[in-house]
């Protein structure tokens, strides 16, 4: 017998499209990697930062493409998960669905976000449930921007403060 040497090729695997872009903030390293990992190998585009200043500077890269927002209510520097999440929405000029990831979620304060639904899951969260519910946020999103792709640049919601204002000024009980 003769042995003879294969010609290998390399197999050229086609990147899987992107099923979304989510962007992760935690500042628990190990639970914003596996995290990354888990929804990476699901198929979703991710960024990931640890605290709300390094999510904010990622906003303007981000415009009129990130679909979700995860964000852990206890960020630890200063600034909550809810107040990342309104203050993404102002730097983008809309919000986007928004899951806040919280141990204590009866002391989670829910985001003031108009036309975004946001979802407040207590920690842990299962691989499972998150990646069911990443599937109807981002076609949410995709939807909204659709239809009102001239209101991606122009619209702000209001603050928490504004909206207090005028639902005490509504003359509704």
């Amino acid at each position: 017998m003769s042995a003879q040497l294969a010609t290998i090729l390399p197999l050229q695997m086609p990147a899987p499209a992107a099923r979304g872009l989510i962007l992760h903030v935690d500042d628990d390293e190990a639970v914003r990697r596996s995290t990354a990992i888990l929804m990476r190998s699901a198929g979703y585009e991710t960024r990931e930062a640890a605290f709300a200043e390094q999510a904010l500077a990622q906003a303007e890269s981000l415009r009129g493409r990130l679909d979700v927002l995860i964000v852990d209510y206890y960020l630890g520097d200063g600034m909550t998960g809810t107040e990342v999440a309104e203050e993404f929405a102002r730097l983008l000029g809309h919000a986007v669905p928004t899951i806040i990831l919280t141990g204590d979620p009866a002391n989670a304060e829910v985001p003031w976000l108009a036309e975004a639904p946001v979802w407040v899951a207590r920690k842990p969260l299962m691989p499972e449930t998150l990646l069911a519910a990443l599937p109807p946020l981002v076609a949410f999103r995709r939807a909204i921007a659709a239809v009102t792709p001239a209101l991606a640049g122009q619209f702000r919601p209001a603050s928490r403060t504004e909206a207090t204002r005028a639902a005490d000024s509504s003359g509704y009980p």
